[in-house]
């Protein structure tokens, strides 16, 4: 097993899509990225929305057949692992319960620090493939042999197996933003740290799942047999308004986003031009977006201050421009030492 599992392939790159809500906490941004890089990975005819209100009737629009939910971390929760603050631990949905139309609950422990995001994406998709009795996604030849590859592993050995695969790594790397600023520096977060984590829920094996790799197996939200796909907007939205309610009331940085059939397809579908139309113009934002977020603009900054520079120099005004930025600076630093947060710009 340690020929398949090497360690030294641990190269999730930390400033790929997870990392987006740091500079930019935007559902449509999310949408996006999450679109494209399911696409890149193989799957057909997916995309993911934004839901902009947490109602049966909004989430039924869609017709989802899974949701991402991206919230604060609560760094300083302690979480039992015998009991789950909601729902309860289902061991035997990853064993499986050698009914033949039931498939194991495919579920991976998360190993890797930087791809929560990518792992609830994957999660959703490898649960709700065209092999699974209310599978309706095409997740390509790639994805599926990994599938089959890894369905007898347990969830410890499939979380490293995702850090071994040459496709899912270099997709979800692909999609960091070009910086050369990263710092390496790292520390243990607390609780005055603003740290996210990304979690799917489905509808599997007509069972309500939340699908979490930091929790030791999937939590079970339903009976066994009782949520069809039909039934999932109606029982998955109580859950999230549970889970949101343990938060402050102050606490606004949720993020959901609904994976649904590409809506290009229904639109031509149904033959409606204008849906069709306002879709293509979508996706044309979507990836005018993700290389913009993706493009390196340090060359572009040091010409546009090389010309401010100049312009100063040319007015006078430069040394006072310089002793004006230092007293920012320092002002922004002291700033940041009072609430503790002790560093230099």
């Amino acid at each position: 097993m340690s020929a398949l599992i090497d360690r030294r392939w641990y190269t999730f790159n930390r400033v790929a899509p997870e990392l987006v809500y740091h500079f930019a906490f935007h559902e449509r941004l999310l949408r996006g990225v999450f679109t494209f890089l399911i696409e890149s990975l193989g799957v057909k005819n997916v995309q993911f929305e934004e839901l902009i209100s947490l109602d049966v009737e909004s989430l039924e629009q869609l017709q989802p057949t899974g949701i991402i939910f991206l919230f604060k971390y609560p760094t300083d929760e302690k979480h039992s692992r015998d009991k789950p603050l909601d729902g309860e631990f289902d061991y035997t949905a990853v064993e499986g319960t050698h009914r033949e139309d039931e498939k194991p609950v495919w579920f991976a422990a998360q190993t890797i620090q930087n791809a929560c995001g990518t792992q609830a994406l994957l999660s959703l998709v490898f649960n709700k493939d065209s092999t699974h009795e209310d599978g309706q996604i095409d997740i390509g030849p790639d994805l599926q042999d990994f599938v089959d590859f890894t369905s007898g592993f347990p969830p410890d050995i499939r979380g490293e197996a995702l850090s071994n695969s040459d496709l899912i790594r270099s997709v979800h790397n692909s999609f960091a933003r070009s910086s050369p600023f990263v710092s390496d520096e790292t520390h243990m977060a607390t609780g005055d740290d603003d740290v996210y984590h990304f979690i799917a829920y489905a509808s599997i094996n007509n069972t309500l799942f939340e699908l979490d790799g930091l929790q030791p197996a999937p939590i079970r939200h339903s009976e066994r047999g009782g949520c069809s796909s039909e039934q999932f907007a109606e029982q998955v939205v109580p859950v999230l308004q549970r889970r949101i309610e343990r938060y402050p009331a102050t606490e606004i940085r949720f993020n959901l986003l609904a994976m649904c059939e590409d809506l290009r397809a229904r639109a031509r579908a149904i033959g409606d031009e204008e849906m069709l139309a306002r879709e293509e113009a979508k996706r044309r934002e979507w990836r005018w977006e993700n290389a913009l977020r993706r493009h390196n603009f340090v060359g572009f900054i040091g010409e546009v201050m090389k010309g401010v520079t100049a312009q100063k120099l040319r007015e006078g005004t430069y040394d006072a421009w310089v002793e004006d930025a230092k007293v920012a600076t320092k002002k922004r630093i002291e700033e940041r030492r009072k609430k503790g947060q002790h560093g230099e710009e």
